[in-house]
């Protein structure tokens, strides 16, 4: 079970992810509109990633595997729908302004919050006010998105 610090933990790593997707999404349209093509620079990002990643954490990776053979199918879908993920993002980036693009990707707690209600329905417990903060979310982003192109 989650402990209070782990859920400060968590919340810490997804403000931190915030900051560093934010950073790249604005590294990206600098690079894919004065470097590169999409695909150049999503391949770039991408293997640059999984370095970085190997490095990290390399030591557990083998024996992590071994332990759930089932969990790796999850993680190869998990990478593949992250990869189309940033090939879209480079392409997005490198035909519309980076205030437009970013806070479009910015509704994904929609998609998580019915991904999880999907595949999740045991792990994780979705609430009306769980519910009410993604759409207020995506309701923000939708106000950015307008006042920005009107």
């Amino acid at each position: 079970m989650n402990t209070r610090r782990d859920a400060i933990i968590g919340r810490t790593f997804g403000i931190g992810a915030a900051i560093a997707y934010g950073t790249s999404s604005v590294l990206v349209r600098y690079g894919v509109g004065s470097l590169a093509p999409p695909l150049v620079g999503a391949a770039v990002a991408l293997v640059s990633g999984t370095l970085a990643l190997t490095l990290v954490g390399a030591r557990g990776i083998r024996a992590s595997l071994a332990q759930n053979r089932r969990a790796v199918g999850f993680l190869l879908l998990s990478g593949t729908a992250a990869a189309c993920g940033i090939m879209s993002s480079f392409f997005a980036l490198s035909m519309a302004p980076v205030v437009i693009v970013s806070p479009l990707q910015s509704t994904n707690p929609l998609f998580a919050l019915l991904w999880s209600y999907l595949f999740l329905g045991r792990l994780e417990r979705i609430t009306p006010r769980l519910v009410l903060g993604s759409i207020l979310v995506v309701g923000g982003v939708i106000l950015i998105t307008i006042s920005r192109t009107a």
